[in-house]
């Protein structure tokens, strides 16, 4: 069996439209969602729509609670706060009645799912560097986590002492001996210098992860983001994976 998780989408409908594409080629049988489908893109609707089509799993995001009127966002900086502000204007309620839906966290056999982390999931942590990947270790019991939230991907294994160690590598063998936290990338506005969308694929027959990169029509998203009149800094971030 092979499974797709993918996160913060962020209403980019062009990047999400070639991850699906990417789903069929790589022949994915089940896909699950961890969260932000809205917030900084120009297509929240078209987004939610599909991603609810696709995925067996939908979590929410902290953009996604937010546009949903949630939480509030004192803790967003100024162009956070101006898209979800506008997406909250934009949602149809079709696609409010389907976020409203998503799930806070999931569970797959071994596996745990989170949009932030899995230490208070609701409270949108964010795990940053190895402290934090230690303490959020404490969190769960199954012996893979998959989260989103940062933008940029990770694959950190612990050992039965606590010993943690992260992965450089695109691909990792599950070792049955090691505990796993996995940050999935985005979707929609990768951070980690690679603009290209990023998912992760677990295929359970041979015990392997991957992550995949997948290019899009950027410049037809920074087209539409500049003619809803959302941030420059949003839109050139975009072409830099920033």
């Amino acid at each position: 069996m092979r499974y797709a998780f993918y996160s913060d989408v962020h209403a980019n409908v062009e990047a999400l439209k070639a991850v699906i594409l990417d789903f069929r080629v790589e022949k994915i049988d089940r896909i699950f969602f961890l969260g932000d489908a809205v917030g900084y893109g120009p297509n929240p609707n078209e987004c939610v729509e599909l991603i609810d089509e696709i995925s067996e799993i939908k979590l929410m995001g902290n953009h996604d609670s937010a546009a949903l009127g949630l939480m509030n966002t004192e803790y967003f900086n100024q162009y956070a706060t101006e898209s979800i502000d506008w997406t909250k204007e934009s949602l149809a309620q079709k696609t409010i009645d389907i976020m409203s839906g998503f799930e806070i966290t999931a569970q797959l056999d071994d596996c745990m799912m989170a949009h932030s982390s899995p230490k208070e999931p609701n409270k949108w942590h964010y795990i940053l560097d190895m402290d934090d990947v230690k303490e959020n270790f404490e969190s769960f019991d199954k012996q893979i986590c998959m989260v989103g939230h940062t933008h940029r991907p990770f694959i950190v294994s612990q050992n039965k002492d606590g010993d943690c160690i992260i992965s450089h590598k695109h691909e990792e063998r599950i070792n049955k001996e090691r505990r796993y936290l996995i940050n999935i990338g985005s979707v929609g506005q990768p951070r980690d210098g690679d603009p290209r969308s990023c998912y992760l694929i677990y295929d359970d027959e041979v015990q392997l992860i991957k992550t995949k990169r997948v290019a899009y029509d950027l410049d037809n998203t920074q087209k539409r983001m500049a003619e809803h009149g959302l941030p420059d800094y949003l839109i050139e971030r975009l072409a830099v994976g920033r």
